[in-house]
């Protein structure tokens, strides 16, 4: 009887050993296999953002080479504040409101200087009518027209600050839309990709990129050429920007 249990003992030993070995292989095994799987994804995560993060760079700074531009070749001081960045930005819109003012205000001085000469010229005109015009008189209406003739000069000289007004509107007009551009196909971009990349974890980077690229490309057509604004409503509404 002893013999038998002892046998038994052993037994169970052995398959208590050999069940012990094989369940510590198959756990470390489970445990390497989802190492392995949770290091993949981390290592994929970490590749997608940071190429999403490389497309946001290069639109940032194609905005900001868009701004420069927009300061007729000054080139900008590369600032850590955008609230300065957004100053230096508007310096066109300043020179604008600053150079229209100087113009308007150069016309009203010279508008009212010859409200003054209409008041001279009403003396004059009455002796042309009584045919009474002294010598001073027929030397004041010369003066007068030197006068009429050098402020309506200067008018249309001043009026020509249009030109330069209208050139950098143009380019504000310009930049302000490539920035939007810009923005618009950065953000849409960006966001179909990282909706695509939630939705479908098993597709690789250059494919999500690809396919969102298509789906914004052909939504919006250039912002300047009659894109259909209905599909741009629904696609930033899909992106949760309704």
């Amino acid at each position: 009887m002893t013999s038998q249990e002892d046998l038994l003992a052993s037994l169970l030993e052995k398959v208590s050993s050999q069940m012990a070995a094989d369940l510590k292989e198959a756990i470390v095994a489970a445990v390497e296999k989802e190492l392995s799987r949770t290091l993949n994804k981390a290592l994929l995560e970490g590749e997608f953002y940071r190429r999403v993060n490389d497309d946001l760079q290069e639109s940032l700074k194609n905005i900001y080479k868009e701004i420069k531009t927009a300061k007729q070749g000054k080139p900008l001081p590369v600032l850590g504040d955008p609230d300065e960045l957004i100053n230096k930005a508007s310096d066109q819109l300043d020179a604008v409101l600053r150079t229209t003012e100087k113009a308007a205000e150069e016309i009203i001085e010279i508008v009212e200087r010859l409200q003054e000469l209409q008041s001279s010229l009403g003396g004059v005109i009455k002796a042309l009518d009584s045919g009474g015009v002294t010598k001073e008189q027929r030397g004041q209406l010369s003066r007068i027209n030197e006068t009429l003739g050098s402020d309506l000069l200067r008018i249309m000289t001043t009026l020509s600050f249009q030109d330069l007004t209208g050139q950098r509107i143009k380019i504000i007009i310009e930049t302000i839309k490539k920035i939007e551009a810009i923005v618009l196909d950065v953000y849409m971009s960006t966001g179909l990709m990282i909706q695509a990349r939630e939705q479908t974890p098993e597709k690789d980077f250059e494919q999500i990129e690809a396919e969102a690229k298509d789906k914004v490309s052909s939504t919006l057509k250039g912002p300047q050429e009659g894109s259909d604004q209905g599909a741009v409503d629904g696609l930033l509404a899909q992106l949760g920007l309704d």
